[in-house]
């Protein structure tokens, strides 16, 4: 799984300034309701099943980064959200480091094989050190995109 495959440039959040975590997974989930990857009737379900991942066990990975996620049969493939905070937010990381960056992840119920390879795969790639410094500093949805595909690039 590429993650710029799934990643759009709508749903892409530059100098979000919300302050907790619940607030930043809500603003995230807004956006891909506004971009209709979500659908307005079943923005409940899925912050509700997302609130409940998140209280079960912090998604903050360390190094600055949070993948919120879930599965949910009010999806119907991949959805990435990615939002990144200057400020950080406190997600109760495992390094209890601020997050600055946050990749909300909604999949299909009936895809769990592919929910966790691509977890894995965010988790790998937002594991590198200069990514995560290049990404934080970017001002545009676009160069975000180009930034993920020039590592990604890189990897192959």
């Amino acid at each position: 799984m590429i993650l710029s495959e799934y990643l759009k440039k709508s749903n892409i959040i530059i100098g979000s300034q919300s302050k907790t975590r619940w607030d930043l997974i809500q603003e995230m989930l807004d956006l891909a309701v506004k971009n209709r990857d979500v659908k307005d009737e079943d923005r409940e379900a899925v912050k509700k099943a997302l609130f409940e991942r998140e209280k079960s066990m912090s998604t903050g990975i360390g190094k600055g980064v949070a993948i919120p996620h879930c599965t949910s049969d009010r999806v119907e493939d991949i959805i990435i959200v990615l939002a990144l905070c200057e400020n950080g937010i406190d997600f109760d990381a495992i390094d209890n480091q601020p997050v600055k960056i946050s990749i909300l992840l909604l999949v299909a119920k009936n895809k769990l094989t592919q929910h966790i390879k691509t977890l894995a795969n965010i988790a790998r790639i937002m594991n590198n050190d200069a990514i995560r410094d290049e990404l934080i500093l970017q001002k545009t949805a676009d160069t975000v995109l180009k930034t993920i595909k020039k590592y990604e690039a890189a990897k192959k």
